[in-house]
């Protein structure tokens, strides 16, 4: 039995397309991409909705009988045993979560990569430890799993989140060994997907790299305003509740419809407001998620200059520079010459606290440039 949905406004996960606002045309791209043998490539900023697009989009695919998919985030690993462990852990509670003969479907997989399998205590869940003293062992092992994919009775559909992390790895030519695997697997098509546009663009587009050409290519742009505007109308609305357009398109444009950041708002604005949402209540909901988070803002002090702190507030209280040479931005905020603003930029966007958009220097979190708008 599904469980029943309280608050509309999801933002820790994906639950079905009766919660999933619009890419309509998003989600077709990616699925038509892997029905038709393609793999693809998934790029945009933080959360911006990737994954959920990407879990719209094999919600899709398992209706198909033919068709099972993997989800793994690659993000907390840091080595290619660590990237072994969470493939061969995603492929293992997958089959558990399908099968009831499962131990006897991966005994030879388990058994192919040398891993120890052992149950959660409180959900059941099977683990696998695994720990590779040599290369060759690990492989052997990533090439294990890859076959037993490609052996399956079924396609299979893996996406590899935040794939940009394996340039981070301490081991080489790691691009190219998942790359040699890849490209002669039949039945078995992958989403790679990143918020490093750069450094993701440069991995599949650069001759002369491993993945050069190897995928379609997908920039995820936001939601279109007036689609969104009515999700969230018909979501306070089929809850029995009123919510002004003006609104809901104010909200909009005041978290420059950052699917995250909108979602969050409105989640705790269905929480916090009655059978008529007011103006009132919107503000009081804005002032509440900056109060939650200000001691933590209050840290990112410490992880700055004094100078890119300077230049991150000056770009918050903007809403946004394209020009942060020009000597009127420079003068009005205090700023140096502008070799000392290209220095600190390039640091804020390295720290990830700064991103570039369509020309235009953004602070990253949105609710912590709103907090630097109205503290300093």
């Amino acid at each position: 039995m599904a469980v029943a949905i309280e608050n509309p406004f999801l933002v820790a996960t994906y639950h079905s397309p009766a919660y999933f606002c619009d890419r309509t045309a998003e989600t077709k791209r990616v699925t038509n991409a892997l029905t038709n043998g393609r793999n693809l490539t998934l790029l945009s900023a933080r959360r911006i909705g990737k994954t959920g697009l990407i879990k719209n989009a094999f919600y899709q695919l398992q209706k198909k009988k033919d068709w099972q998919t993997l989800y793994v985030d690659i993000m907390p690993t840091g080595n290619l045993n660590d990237f072994i462990k969470l493939l061969g852990k995603a492929v293992v509670e997958h089959e558990w979560r399908r099968s009831k003969n499962y131990l006897k479907k991966i005994a030879i997989l388990l058994s192919g990569i040398s891993a120890k399998l052992s149950f959660d205590p409180i959900t059941g869940a099977p683990e696998i430890g695994v720990e590779y003293k040599t290369r060759q062992e690990s492989e052997k092992s990533l090439s294990e799993i890859f076959r037993y994919l490609s052996t399956q009775d079924v396609k299979y559909a893996v996406a590899f989140d935040e794939f940009q992390q394996i340039t981070c790895y301490p081991e080489k030519n790691i691009e190219a060994l998942l790359r040699s695997h890849i490209q002669h697997l039949t039945g078995v098509n992958f989403v790679f997907s990143g918020s490093n546009k750069h450094l993701l663009t440069s991995m599949f587009s650069d001759y002369g790299r491993p993945f050069y050409q190897s995928s379609d290519f997908l920039f995820l742009e936001k939601i279109e305003a007036n689609a969104y505007c009515r999700f969230i109308r018909e979501k306070f609305a089929k809850h029995g509740k009123a919510i002004a357009t003006e609104l809901i398109k104010e909200a909009l444009e005041y978290y420059r419809v950052h699917t995250f950041y909108v979602q969050y708002f409105f989640n705790k604005l269905f929480e916090n407001s009655e059978k008529t949402v007011t103006k009132v209540m919107v503000e009081q909901v804005h002032r509440l998620i900056l109060e939650e988070r200000e001691h933590i803002y209050y840290s990112y002090r410490n992880l700055l200059t004094s100078y890119q702190f300077l230049l991150l507030k000056a770009i918050a209280r903007e809403g946004g520079i394209s020009q942060p040479n020009a000597s009127d931005f420079i003068a009005k905020h205090g700023l140096k010459q502008g070799s000392s603003v290209n220095r600190a930029l390039s640091a804020l966007v390295d720290k990830e606290m700064v991103y570039e958009e369509t020309g235009v220097y953004y602070v990253y979190d949105v609710f912590f440039s709103k907090w630097l708008a109205k503290i300093f």
